[in-house]
């Protein structure tokens, strides 16, 4: 008897569990309150796309409400514009849907609040062609979200031998990597890509092919945000690829992946003699010989050069440690 009630239960709360409402609250993370007035969408993503499940706008306690979500199961997307910038929260069926913060942040042109933590330069030729992916990493320790449309939010060289094409990704705090568009700036070779730099950190992923053979010399250029601090920009090779030139400088091998990693010492315009060939991608060709680039389904590009990023990281934090330890008192007196 008590199975039966207990399965009649159960079968009385799953659509209410299916039917399940959403309720929170839009906080400003800037001002720490609530904030009115804030369009929110909840969108759930399947086949044919993205799919508009409701649309709700905070009260003046920043309170929102759907009453019914999307019966099935699966993600859903909680989507606010605030300021002119988009903020996503990803709700998981594993995620409580009552009481739910949804972060919004004031927006700012100043791109002094936020930084670039890592720039690199990844060169992988063969016989033809030279693929080149550049990985930018900015971190924004404010509370405030840079978003100029006039400055972009990154800036980068693109050689005049990629004709224009080239591909890009980037990827908020806490976000999926999005395809975004190059734009072209006033400056000869270099482009912009909008996307707001929000308080975390914010990943590009930049990419292109240029049709020569090895040896190869590269032309690039040190560019970026005017007004946000840059960090040392490195060029890394696979095992089999030197790079010799008098605007870089060794750094040395990271361990794992045997990468050569180097820096650009030149202040703007540096040119590098790439010989050799060789790739950090697995080869996937079954022994064929194709120098066109394979159309792979696979993770974003920024995770196969994590490693690399964790190692440029920590050999940072390694010259800045004994930078220190030999300025101290007590290394001057030893």
């Amino acid at each position: 008897m008590k199975s039966c009630i207990a399965l009649m239960a159960f079968v009385v709360l799953l659509p209410a569990a299916a039917f399940a409402s959403i309720d929170g609250t839009v906080v400003n993370r800037t001002t720490e309150k609530p904030q009115a007035n804030v369009t929110v969408t909840l969108v759930k993503p399947g086949q044919g796309g993205m799919k508009t499940l409701g649309t709700a706008v905070s009260d003046a306690s920043g309170k929102f409400l759907f009453e019914k979500d999307q019966p099935g199961g699966g993600p859903q997307l909680l989507q606010a514009n605030y300021a002119g910038v988009n903020y996503n929260k990803l709700m998981t069926p594993n995620i409580p849907t009552a009481n739910v913060e949804l972060d919004v942040y004031e927006a700012t042109k100043s791109a002094a609040v936020a930084r670039v933590s890592q720039r690199m330069l990844i060169f992988e030729p063969n016989a033809s062609q030279l693929a080149v992916s550049e990985t930018v990493v900015m971190e924004n320790p404010s509370d405030h979200t840079y978003n100029n449309d006039e400055l972009g939010g990154l800036r980068f060289f693109l050689p005049p031998a990629a004709n224009g094409q080239v591909r890009i990704s980037a990827q908020g705090p806490g976000g999926m990597p999005l395809p975004r568009p190059a734009e072209k700036t006033r400056e000869d070779d270099v482009y912009k890509v909008q996307f707001p730099i929000k308080p975390g950190s914010t990943e590009f992923q930049i990419s292109y092919v240029l049709p020569v053979g090895s040896p190869f010399q590269f032309r690039g250029r040190v560019v970026g945000v005017p007004g946000m601090p840059a960090g040392p920009l490195r060029l890394v090779a696979p095992p089999g690829v030197t790079l010799s030139s008098n605007d870089i400088q060794a750094v040395g091998t990271e361990p794992k992946t045997q990468a050569n990693i180097y820096n650009v010492t030149a202040p703007n315009l540096f040119s590098v003699d790439v010989a050799g060939t060789g790739s950090f991608r697995q080869d996937d060709s079954g022994g064929q010989d194709n120098d066109s680039p394979p159309v792979t389904q696979s993770t974003p590009p920024i995770y196969r050069h994590l490693p690399l990023l964790v190692a440029l990281a920590f050999s940072v934090l390694t010259v800045g440690l004994i930078f220190l330890f030999q300025s101290s008192p007590d290394a001057k007196r030893s």
